[in-house]
């Protein structure tokens, strides 16, 4: 089995909710939600118009997904604004590539200091990439270089 890390097409869009919609909401909901956050129709608070969204593809599959975009909100640069990868399929490394292809995204885009509002079981995932708690809700990498570097540590503890 060969994965790959590539930039999301609108034709990944369906995959992509089918994922996302097996912990909450509908495939239609977020089929609308996703195009219209790739297309800045639909923003997150203080986004600003830079926004990309990267897929695992193992077989010619979607095995998850990585979404993320500027921002000024909480004083960060940079807004982790979507990770999932199925349950089935956790466990093997995928979320790893799709934070430290995320993360050289925002060092690529001059994006520093990186906020992320998790669920509760993300928050081990994240401050195992390196992130820190911001307040109560969200967490922080303020260094996007420091968090290319730490996923790269990670994902190569894996081989």
């Amino acid at each position: 089995m060969t994965m790959t890390i590539r930039a999301a097409t609108d034709e990944d869009v369906p995959a992509m909710a089918a994922i996302r919609a097996q912990e909450w909401q509908t495939e239609e909901f977020w089929n609308a939600s996703i195009r219209g956050y790739l297309k800045g129709g639909h923003s997150p608070q203080k986004a600003l118009p830079e926004r990309t969204a990267f897929v695992a593809v193992e077989d010619e599959q979607v095995v998850g997904f990585v979404a993320g975009h500027r921002t000024t909100r909480l004083g960060c640069d940079g807004e982790l604004q979507w990770i999932n990868v199925p349950q089935e399929k956790r466990g093997r490394g995928i979320a790893g590539l799709l934070i430290e292809r995320m993360a050289a995204w925002f060092v690529e885009h001059d994006a520093v200091r990186i906020c992320v509002d998790p669920d509760e079981p993300a928050r081990f995932l994240y401050t195992k990439f390196g992130a820190t708690a911001l307040n109560r809700h969200w967490m922080v990498w303020e260094d996007s270089r420091r968090m290319l570097e730490r996923a790269r540590e990670v994902n190569a503890g894996r081989d």
